[in-house]
């Protein structure tokens, strides 16, 4: 019986990341981001539009973002 449970959990964990994964992915093809030039490593770009995405999605509806503010805390971050 240990055995069934062990194995229903596995998979529930295994299906559980799938769907993460779908999830991430449909929403970084809704960003629809385009990198105009590049003069930075792969990883540090990742980086660069995973703390902007965050910093998106903690603005307040109706305000604009500012580029130079963003780009300031980026550099904190980094």
């Amino acid at each position: 019986m240990e055995e069934a449970e062990k194995e229903l959990e596995r998979r529930s964990k295994f299906l559980s990341s799938l769907i993460q994964k779908k999830k991430s992915i449909e929403q970084q093809e809704g960003l629809k981001v385009h990198v105009r030039a590049c003069d930075m490593p792969l990883p540090l770009q990742n980086h660069a539009f995973h703390y902007a995405r965050l910093h998106l999605e903690s603005l307040l509806p109706g305000t604009k973002l500012d580029s130079k503010l963003l780009a300031l805390s980026l550099k904190k971050v980094t």
